[in-house]
């Protein structure tokens, strides 16, 4: 954006909304200590830096419309317009949604989008100028129906998005995003999210390298890729780090042999994240093999302990597990 020459001041809005807890009933800085909490927990950076980056970021939006942290007069900046630069993947899309439900709906301040369903990563330079020319006014009624999917996503109930998808479409890509959230939750078929689903099938086909794995099960899988590759690592480390787990991690030994008769477990360490972890190996386990195949269910087999959004699905809770039914393109219980 800097050697486009697009001018103000840039906030990245870094966080992965579509993993791990963002309950309702929280305010912008309950909220924000709940996420650093989270992200510092998968290794990412220390729960201090990553503190100081999102207070920092709620900080710099806020004093662009004098926000409701209440800032002092002097801490407030002028400022004539926002632009939302955003993607049409769930990881953009949510945040999408946590901005604008934010920004008041008065008028203060030009709101702005570049509009695409292209991956800004991949447009050269030289177009940017274009896209930003060709921004549009986000209306309120686009403002009212990104709270109403906001609430959706943080509540404790799966079904409240079901029942605010025909109420969101006026935003192009927040439906199809939202539905892709919810085949997140366990399969009613065999308890796997669908990317654990794609991972298994991954493994299955003969795909060995995590690195490798991650491409297959993300980017030649999804309609709109959005899970980097450290998202990824944490997402499918509970089918290693479980004590029955669905995937294991190949030894060397395993990979001269290259034997799926092997029964060693090596301890994971998909998680933290590092550039290590994508040049090592995976393989089915038997129990892996029974749930792709529709004869184990992978939360009664493995438990479950994941948050999507408001809803904490865990074992040991005395809540409901949430199960999407791809069938009937709803949510239900285990029941």
């Amino acid at each position: 954006m800097r050697e486009a020459g697009i001018d103000g001041t840039i906030v990245p809005w870094n966080d992965v909304l579509h993993e791990g807890p963002v309950p309702s009933g929280l305010g912008t800085a309950a909220l924000r200590e709940v996420r650093a909490d989270f992200l510092a927990s998968c290794g990412w950076a220390s729960r201090d830096d990553i503190l100081r980056e999102l207070e920092q970021r709620d900080l710099t939006l806020e004093a662009a419309f004098g926000g409701p942290e209440g800032l002092h007069s002097a801490a407030r900046t002028h400022v004539d317009e926002i632009v939302l630069w955003f993607e049409h993947d769930l990881y953009d899309q949510l945040q999408i949604v946590q901005i604008l439900d934010r920004l008041p709906a008065d008028g203060r301040v030009r709101l702005t989008a570049v509009t695409t369903s292209t991956y800004l990563g991949d447009v050269p330079t030289r177009e940017y100028p274009s896209l930003f020319e060709n921004r549009r006014v986000v209306s309120s009624v686009e403002q009212l129906a990104a709270r109403d999917a906001w609430q959706a996503f943080r509540s404790s109930d799966p079904r409240d998005i079901i029942a605010a998808l025909p109420r969101v479409t006026v935003l192009p890509h927040l439906a199809p995003a939202l539905q892709r959230h919810l085949e997140q939750f366990p399969s009613v078929r065999n308890g796997l999210s669908r990317t654990e689903q794609q991972t298994l099938e991954a493994v299955a086909s003969g795909i060995k390298k995590v690195g490798d794995v991650y491409v297959r099960a993300n980017h030649e899988s999804e309609e709109a890729t959005f899970m980097g590759d450290a998202g990824f690592l944490f997402h499918i480390s509970p089918l290693v780090n479980s004590s029955r787990p669905l995937l294991r991690i190949l030894t060397a030994s395993d990979l001269v042999t290259s034997t799926l008769e092997s029964t060693t477990v090596v301890p994971s360490t998909l998680v933290p994240w590092n550039r290590g972890t994508l040049e090592r190996s995976l393989e089915l386990t038997k129990a892996g093999e029974r749930v792709l195949a529709g004869e184990l269910d992978r939360v009664n087999h493995c438990g479950i302990d994941r948050w999507l959004g408001g809803v904490h699905l865990s074992s040991r809770a005395d809540t409901p597990i949430w199960r999407w039914d791809a069938e009937r393109h709803t949510i239900r219980t285990s029941a």
